[in-house]
């Protein structure tokens, strides 16, 4: 299992200079189904009753240690309104990972999930990480069955957690299985280009032996 010791640090606190590794998450979703308080809940540790509808798109960054790395996480916030999702799409192609979030509680928020994994597949490497976030499971006004969220995240080879921010349900559990997985991938990569490097430079070696 890997180590994961959490730091939250400021932005002003921060540098790229400071860890090891920086990623990018997005969140997506519809408006209200609870994007910015999943988000305030991992970072702060807090949860607000109210929060303002997110405008255009926001961030917020944390610091956690993995198997000895520090990993500089930048978590963008995106507003679900319509009107807004020209602006979402900008940032798809630099994120190395995304959480797709529904209210339990929302038939609607959840029939819109295969619209965000769409704009998922459509906008980034094929090869990006993304997971399935039901949230609210704290409230009993519940309109999707958990099976219902496993069964569609079982059709797109995905993980599943439900989730609440209230209670810290699954939060930490959801941002550390994407950011393992996110990892596992860039690790991968990162083998495969230096595998294709030091085949360059072999067959360079053995040009300049001719």
């Amino acid at each position: 299992m890997s180590e994961s010791n959490d730091v939250t640090r400021t932005y002003s606190e921060t540098t790229d200079n400071d860890c090891d590794i920086k990623l990018k998450i997005m969140i997506l979703g519809d408006s209200m189904v609870g994007k910015t308080s999943l988000i305030n809940r991992y970072v702060n540790d807090k949860f607000g009753e109210r929060y303002l509808c997110t405008i255009g798109i926001d961030f917020q960054e944390k610091i956690i240690s993995k198997n000895g790395k520090e990993v500089k996480l930048q978590i963008w916030d995106t507003a679900g309104q319509e009107r807004y999702k020209n602006v979402t799409k900008s940032y798809f192609q630099a994120s190395n990972g995304f959480i797709i979030a529904y209210d339990i509680n929302c038939k609607e928020s959840f029939n819109q999930v295969k619209y965000w994994i769409e704009q998922i597949k459509n906008m980034s490497d094929e090869k990006t990480k993304f997971i399935l976030v039901g949230t609210k499971c704290d409230l009993d006004t519940r309109e999707i069955e958990e099976e219902k969220g496993l069964n569609l995240a079982k059709k797109f080879g995905i993980k599943f957690f439900e989730t609440s921010a209230k209670l810290n349900i699954n939060v930490n559990e959801t941002f550390n299985s994407l950011v393992d997985d996110i990892l596992l991938n860039y690790k991968e990569t990162r083998r495969r280009s230096l595998m294709i490097s030091s085949k360059k430079m072999k067959k360079q070696e053995k040009k300049n032996c001719c």
